[in-house]
């Protein structure tokens, strides 16, 4: 479970945060707070896994107040209704940046991230939490042989299973281990540890054959060759 805090001088703000936080199964919002001062008390004497910052606070801007924490080494996701603080915020090495309104897709798309870190930091098989249908469901990555889009909806292969849920390929790629995962079709998603073969239009994973796209041969080639 990720504890998680909320930093924001708009009490709005930070209801539209606990009500989204509510509705993830793996994140826990101990606390929210309007100004940064008591944040950082807070921080020092807690644990604390996950920061939602607002770059714009009163008493000290968010960007500076991820400088004094970063020796804590906190993952931090910016919360802004400003786009142009995007660049300096990931100079610090924020692990997202949300722009406001805050939808909750994009939410839960960061939490996702912060929960895949931390699970690699506590040396624990990483995993995320995607919905499907009405239930909340853990993916074990170390479990999954590929995923296949078809629009929005993603169908996820691990042996004998298989979970849907309502998200795009290109933001599923931005939740997983880039080192174990890689693109090769605009619709495919595999993971290098399971392809058994590799022939000029086609991966074989497992026992199922996958398309090999020609614009994505060149990276997977250079990716297995680094191994």
């Amino acid at each position: 479970m990720l504890r998680a805090i909320a930093i924001d001088d708009e009490p709005a703000a930070l209801d539209v945060l606990s009500r989204y936080a509510d509705k993830v199964p793996f994140v826990d919002l101990v606390q929210t707070f309007i100004n940064t001062t008591d944040a950082l008390t807070y921080l020092y004497t807690h644990r604390v896994d996950l920061i939602f910052l607002d770059i714009r606070m009163p008493d000290l801007m968010g960007t500076e107040f991820a400088r004094l924490v970063a020796p804590l080494q906190k993952s931090i996701v910016f919360t802004t209704a400003y786009a142009d603080y995007a660049l300096e915020g990931f100079t610090l090495n924020a692990l997202d940046y949300l722009l406001k309104p805050i939808d909750f897709a994009r939410f839960l798309h960061s939490c996702n991230r912060a929960y895949t870190q931390y699970l690699l930091q506590r040396g624990e098989p990483s995993g995320i939490f995607v919905k499907d249908g009405y239930d909340w469901v853990r993916v074990n990555l170390s479990e999954v042989l590929y995923i296949h889009s078809d629009t929005n909806l993603l169908f996820i292969h691990e042996p004998g299973r298989q979970v849907n849920t309502r998200m795009t390929l290109a933001e599923m790629m931005d939740i997983l281990p880039g080192e174990q995962f890689i693109r090769i079709h605009k619709s495919y998603i595999v993971a290098l540890k399971a392809i058994r073969k590799i022939e000029r239009h086609q991966v074989t994973v497992g026992d199922v054959v996958i398309p090999l796209a020609s614009g994505y041969r060149q990276s997977l080639e250079q990716r297995l060759l680094r191994k």
